[in-house]
Order: structure tokens, then sequence, then C-alpha cells
């Protein structure tokens, strides 16, 4: 009788260790999950934009990257909301900008960014540009996009030039063209835009242009 008793709480022992080995297995599989699952949120608040469908890497560049020709000197109007006039007053005083400082100042207008933010199309395109000068103890790069049929506007300036054009100076003087833009009046827009980015950088960086807006 004792050695069935016996053979009975060896076989009992041995069972409950076997659900132990188990549930401990199950834990561990929990955990790894969870540590994977929480990977994922941080990742997703790397990309700029709205969470899209998988895609891989070479496609989510391609996409973010701007369709765009290259640049038709400093006044690029890709929208075709300027005119002849308008453009070249705003490329003679954006050219002699670049003599005198050594500050290159880009306005492009689009129709559309594509379903883009306009802060990554924008700075995808000063990138691809290459707008300023390498050596940027001298002077810097400015880049204003218009998007037309978005109704948005954006301007990027380089980090040399973020202390004497700080984001409220830009965004005060830049809304003082948006009833011009809501009446397309984007030529008259860009360059009251332009002349007071301009005449700010004069007086804070000791130089004067022949050219006026």
């Amino acid at each position: 009788m004792n050695d069935q008793l016996n053979i009975a709480v060896q076989a009992e022992a041995r069972t409950l260790s076997s659900k132990c080995v188990l549930i401990t297995v199950l834990l561990v599989a929990a955990l790894s999950c969870s540590c994977s699952f929480k990977a994922g949120p941080n990742v997703r608040t790397l990309s700029p934009s709205p969470e899209p469908p998988p895609v891989n890497a070479s496609q989510h560049q391609a996409e973010a990257k701007p369709t765009l020709p290259p640049p038709t000197g400093f006044v690029s109007d890709f929208a075709n909301v300027l005119d002849p006039e308008t453009k070249e007053r705003l490329q003679q005083a954006l050219t002699e900008l670049k003599d005198k400082s050594n500050i290159e100042f880009a306005v492009v207008t689009v129709e559309t960014t594509g379903g883009q933010p306009i802060f990554d199309y924008s700075l995808a395109l000063a990138k691809e540009w290459g707008i300023g000068p390498k050596d940027t103890s001298q002077g810097g790069g400015i880049l204003l996009t218009l998007a037309i049929k978005d109704r948005d506007w954006r301007i990027q300036i380089s980090r040399s030039l973020e202390k004497d054009l700080p984001d409220e100076v830009c965004k005060a003087l830049g809304d003082q063209s948006r009833d011009l833009y809501r009446q397309a009046k984007y030529g008259e827009g860009i360059t009251k835009y332009v002349k007071a980015i301009i005449e700010r950088l004069e007086g804070l960086r000791a130089f004067k242009l022949d050219r006026k807006l």
C-alpha cells in the first residue's frame, strides 16, 4: 500500500512540475511579445506624416522626395502664378542678396504637395536643391514654398540664420501677406514677404541692396 501511495505522489509531483514548466514558458513568451510590441510606437513617432500602410524603406524615401524639375534661378514658379515683371524683379533682388550677403533665398510655387505635409515637402526640396552655401559662417539659406491649391505656405531657414529670423518673426512677417494670398494676389504677397525678410537682414547684417522690391 505504501509503495502504491509513493508512486501516486511521485506521479502527481511530475504532473505539477510539468505544469509549472509550461506556465513558465508561457510567461516568458508573453513578456517577449510585450517588449517587441512596445518598440512599435517608438518607431512610428519618428515618421513626420500620418501612419501610412506598410511599405519598404526605398518606397517610403521615393514618396517623400519632391518630384520637381531643377530650380529656375532663385524664383521657380511651377504653379504659374507670377507675372514676368514680378518674377524678374524678385530674381534680381535675390541675386543681389546672394552677392552682398552670401544668403541664398529661393522662392518656389507649386500647385500642390501631393498630400505631403508642406514642412516635410519644403525641407526635402531645400536639401535636394542644396540651398545655401556650404560654408554657412558667412551666410545661409532660405526657402519660401507656396502650395497654391493646398492654400498653404512654409519658409525654411538654415541654422546660421535662426537668430536673425526666429520662427515667431517669420510667422509675423508672413501673416502680413495672408490677405493677398486669399485674394489670389500671389505676386504681391510673395514680394511683400520677401521684402520684409530682406529688410530685417539688412538691418541685422549691415548690408544694403540697391534694388528695391
